[in-house]
């Protein structure tokens, strides 16, 4: 089966990365995962440029050992997993590791439970953004005003030129179609 030349899903990246030398995948990956993967390595290095450069060289490494990469595995799992030992290899030649187990045990992060938390607020707010994109205007706007705008019913009736009631009809219709959307992504984040 050939692949299209659209823009490549977040799944396809590593096989265009790897099986095309694709570029552009390549840019895609990086802008996808470059900030969160940033993040969790806080949870190994807190300078923060020492982070920025360890996730810089592992985004440089795959592209170096693109031929050689298992395509079909996840590429949030495969970065994480590079994030993580590449953190852990610089601890260990600095010589922090002990120093890192030690603060880990008195405090530690917020984020601790789990790191895919990152991943899973990036995905769920790409697909509240894709989500809201399918809803007619009316109620996109209504939703929008209200919850990130902070406009309460009576500026929006104002701003949309509509009734407070329909402002509100559209609102309560945005949130029921939200909710139905993103149900099943929000029931997998859980478990």
């Amino acid at each position: 089966m050939e692949r299209s030349n659209a823009l490549p899903g977040i799944g396809d990246l590593l096989w265009r990365i790897s099986a095309n030398d694709d570029e552009r995948a390549y840019r895609l990956l990086f802008e996808r995962y470059y900030a969160s993967l940033c993040l969790f390595a806080k949870r190994y290095i807190e300078d923060k440029s020492t982070r920025e450069d360890i996730v810089q060289d592992v985004f440089f490494s795959v592209w170096e050992k693109r031929k050689d990469m298992a395509p079909q595995v996840s590429a949030k799992n495969y970065l994480m997993t590079c994030v993580k030992y590449a953190s852990l290899n610089y601890l260990r030649k600095q010589g922090y590791a002990k120093d890192y187990m030690d603060k880990q045990t008195v405090k530690p992060p917020m984020y601790a439970e789990g790191a895919d938390e990152l991943f899973e607020l990036q995905e769920l707010q790409d697909m509240l953004e894709k989500t809201l994109e399918k809803l007619p205007e009316e109620y996109r706007l209504a939703f929008i005003m209200s919850r990130f705008d902070q406009k309460n019913v009576s500026e929006i009736a104002e701003t949309m030129g509509i009734s407070t009631r329909t402002v509100e009809r559209y609102r309560n219709r945005a949130i029921e179609i939200l909710k139905e959307e993103l149900k099943h992504f929000l029931l997998l984040c859980i478990f």
